[in-house]
């Protein structure tokens, strides 16, 4: 769900090691089964690992996002907790990493549509919404957020308590954007060390 956290550590990890991690990171969530069963080159099937590295790291007992959602979205404090994060960091990413999320969305998007040959049937709409929607940037702003939860609440089972996400964010605005954040650069860090 937390597309541009996942991106932004491939991005750092692609970079530094010459590596091609972003489009198996970004889609990971629609490629299941065995790694080696998966009908992927090898350095796509390591973005696949690493998604689900992150993925893991994410879902830990002490997250602190997590720990803070659970009395109130149970299941879905994970898909609260992902959106949450991508919120806070599109809203500071200028004076988080120092470049412009816009270019970065456009670099990311770009990237992954050089693998469109080979993208999983149901990606294709998840993908085409992201873009058409300028995803990435958008999560910045609470009522794009407050359309996101709407619409994912009425697509998994009980997702109804989703409805209450954006009016939880913003009750505890101050608290969650600073959990969020270290949230953030407290998984980007074990996943780089990690994954090696």
């Amino acid at each position: 769900m937390n597309f541009l956290a996942h991106s932004l550590i491939s991005l750092e990890i692609d970079a530094k090691a010459n590596q091609q991690t972003l489009y198996g990171n970004f889609s990971g969530d629609f490629y299941k089964g065995l790694i080696q069963n998966l009908n992927l080159a090898d350095d796509l099937k390591s973005g696949v690992v690493l998604h689900r590295l992150i993925d893991k790291i994410c879902d830990r007992q002490d997250s602190v996002t997590t720990r803070l959602l659970r009395e109130n979205f149970g299941l879905y404090k994970g898909i609260v907790s992902d959106i949450m994060i991508d919120h806070f960091l599109a809203k500071h990413f200028q004076s988080l990493f120092g470049k412009e999320l816009n270019a970065i969305q456009r670099d990311i998007f770009q990237r992954i549509n050089q693998h469109q040959a080979i993208f999983p049937e149901n990606f294709i709409p998840m993908f085409n919404w992201l873009t058409s929607r300028n995803a990435l940037s958008s999560y910045a702003d609470l009522n794009f957020l407050e359309r996101v939860f709407l619409g994912m609440s009425s697509r998994v089972k009980k997702g109804e308590i989703l409805r209450n996400a954006i009016t939880e964010i913003r009750q505890n605005y101050t608290l969650l954007e600073e959990a969020a954040i270290q949230e953030f650069f407290t998984v980007k860090e074990r996943v780089i060390r990690e994954f090696g």
